[in-house]
């Protein structure tokens, strides 16, 4: 694992854990920004990984910009269903 992948993973587990740190102390709820860092850090971190993959110049590209829409997709989804249910403020 290269410098830029151990940095980018760094800040996902960053992210992820204080997704989970707002999201399992009282109120309960997570901050929409809180929400978005982690899906940012989680596309960061896999662009990383697809970069120091063994790929074409232009696979890497169609790979990372896959990548992108999918996080981007399910994040929109999921942030929709967190929003009804309260638990994004």
């Amino acid at each position: 694992m290269n410098t830029k992948q151990q940095i980018a993973q760094q800040c996902a587990n960053l992210a992820i854990a204080k997704f989970l740190k707002e999201l399992f102390t009282p109120p309960y709820v997570i901050s929409e920004s809180t929400f978005d860092e982690t899906k940012e850090s989680a596309v960061e971190c896999a662009k990383q990984n697809v970069e120091a993959a063994s790929l074409t110049g232009r696979e890497k590209e169609v790979a990372k910009e896959s990548v992108e829409l999918f996080a981007n997709d399910v994040a929109r989804k999921f942030k929709v269903a967190m929003k009804q249910s309260g638990k994004i403020v």
